[in-house]
């Protein structure tokens, strides 16, 4: 049984995102499983490199948020939000 560190409730979604970090590689798409007002679950679809701060929005660069990696799982990363 694995125990739940969170001091937040989650919320269980699954919903497309856009992210971005680098001009260069432009914005990329990843699936948003879970959200907390503090943070998030992210599936990345098999992208190997990603920096410790990108941003991320929901809805097409209207609103962003600045995210921090604090772990990864193979495709599955979680973010704390910084704004």
């Amino acid at each position: 049984m694995e125990f739940e560190r969170r001091s937040v409730t989650r919320t269980m979604i699954s919903k497309k995102a856009l992210l971005f970090f680098d001009a260069q590689r432009g914005v990329l798409t990843c699936r948003v499983q879970d959200v907390t007002n503090s943070g998030a679950g992210i599936e990345l679809h098999d992208l190997n490199l990603l920096p410790l701060n990108f941003e991320l929005t929901f809805d097409n660069f209207h609103t962003i948020r600045e995210c921090r990696v604090i772990w990864r799982q193979g495709d599955f990363v979680g973010v704390a939000f910084q704004n």
